[in-house]
């Protein structure tokens, strides 16, 4: 009996193995990449990136205006909803610098006037982001609460007027908004503005919390203008010095 050593009968077909003595093929050589080619192509991203980068950018910044305004929407929200649920005040500042501060009651009962930071891991995060800030402001006469007939609320008359809003700056004191813990607060209207322009107007009815927002006109950028910063060191150490009469201590980290 002969051994076939190296190849295998399948079907009638000789299938050869290591042992063919056949001509041998070789791989074709890959081509390799040329220094000229890679630089070519490291030029080439750079190139879209430099051309992409801007949007990217001004992507981000608009989408600042908008979260500001959901961050301001949630705050009116936890406000009016903390305030019914510990039986005490809330109070949201809007400052001259168009910034937002929040505070609650310390004590409704000994001392109702003094208003301390909110503790809550919720309060502790920037209402307003970079570059976003209060405009303008519109105090909005308080009306009787809404009536509910045939599914629809009926509005106050005085709610629906055209009340233009006032630049911050010409106030002369910061607008304090007090949520009360019958669900209530004041009624007002304010333009939230960003940096490149673009704005929203904020409408609180204050009667049942209902807020209502809207963009408004973009304002070209020679005619944009921010509030001035304004020193705030007087009036916290005003406050600091009334949370110690009361007993209150401000956290290490806040100070």
């Amino acid at each position: 009996m002969v051994r076939c050593v190296g190849s295998d009968h399948l079907g009638g077909r000789d299938v050869a193995g290591r042992g063919d003595a056949g001509p041998t093929r070789t791989a074709p050589a890959r081509r390799a990449v040329t220094l000229i080619e890679l630089l070519l192509v490291v030029s080439l991203l750079a190139l879209l990136a430099l051309f992409t980068w801007p949007d990217f950018a001004t992507a981000t910044r608009s989408e600042r205006l908008d979260e500001s305004v959901r961050r301001t929407r949630s705050l009116i929200a936890m406000c009016r909803a903390e305030a019914m649920n510990n039986a005490r005040r809330y109070r949201v500042t809007i400052r001259l610098d168009g910034s937002m501060e929040l505070r609650q009651q310390f004590d409704p009962v000994a001392r109702p006037q003094v208003y301390v930071p909110v503790a809550a891991d919720w309060a502790r995060l920037p209402f307003l982001l970079e570059d976003v800030w209060v405009e303008s402001v519109a105090l909005l006469a308080d009306g009787p609460a809404p009536v509910l007939v045939e599914d629809e609320i009926e509005q106050f008359e005085d709610m629906e007027r055209d009340f233009e809003p006032v630049p911050i700056e010409d106030f002369e004191q910061p607008i304090h908004i007090y949520f009360q813990p019958d669900g209530t607060c004041s009624s007002l209207r304010w333009v939230l503005r960003d940096a490149l322009g673009r704005g929203v107007q904020i409408t609180l009815d204050g009667r049942v919390g209902r807020v209502l927002s809207e963009p408004v006109d973009l304002v070209p950028a020679d005619m944009l203008r921010r509030p001035s910063a304004v020193d705030w060191e007087d009036e916290l150490d005003a406050e600091r010095e009334k949370w110690e009469e009361a007993g209150w201590r401000e956290p290490k980290e806040d100070r």
